[in-house]
């Protein structure tokens, strides 16, 4: 079982045990064992997790940190039981392949609307165009989105520019007279 690395449980890791101040009242919790690969190699309960986390380090059990949830005595059991059964039923599965059939990346859509990338980028944060798949560093978006998203800025800078910030450096969307690409304008 893989350990998310954005939950907001509470962690620590292992150099601390002996100096925090966390684990210093015993307290009755659920534990986990997380190796260097992140994954969970021990499942336990404890009434006083401090003294459970060294003995665990002494027998040769290896982790490199923990995350506890603390509870009352009387639903450590159950909770545990849970706990197990979760982890044996959550098999690891290999990453789900993300299509981008039908999806439009950055570059194509600079190309089909002659935008420069620059201009793409501000416009695509001051209009709020959201991805609709990413596939490496590599963002793609839906026609229909784009489409609307680039009828809603063309509409402002026909006639001259728009500007998407003025203080502290001024910064307007435009088209060029010369290459009649929408582009950013800014001066410091």
């Amino acid at each position: 079982m893989k350990i998310s690395e954005k939950t907001t449980e509470k962690s620590i890791n292992f150099g601390q045990i002996l100096a925090g101040e966390t684990l210093r009242k015993p307290q009755p919790c659920i534990y986990y064992l997380i190796d260097v690969n992140n994954e969970v190699v021990y499942v336990g309960q404890t009434l006083n997790l401090r003294s459970r986390l060294l003995e665990h380090r002494i027998a040769g059990v290896n982790f490199v940190r923990f995350r506890f949830f603390t509870c009352d005595e009387h639903d450590l059991d159950r909770l545990h039981q849970e706990a197990l059964s979760r982890l044996k039923a959550e098999p690891a599965q290999p990453p789900k392949a993300i299509s981008t059939s039908g999806l439009l990346s950055k570059p194509l859509i600079c190309m089909k609307h002659n935008i420069t990338p620059l201009a793409f980028d501000r416009l695509r944060e001051a209009f709020g165009l959201k991805p609709a798949g990413v596939f490496g560093n590599a963002k793609y978006y839906k026609p229909e989105d784009v489409d609307a998203w680039v009828r809603r800025f063309k509409g402002l800078v026909v006639s001259g520019r728009h500007v998407l910030q003025a203080r502290p450096t001024y910064m307007a969307v435009g088209i060029s007279a010369r290459t009649k690409q929408i582009q950013l304008y800014t001066k410091r």
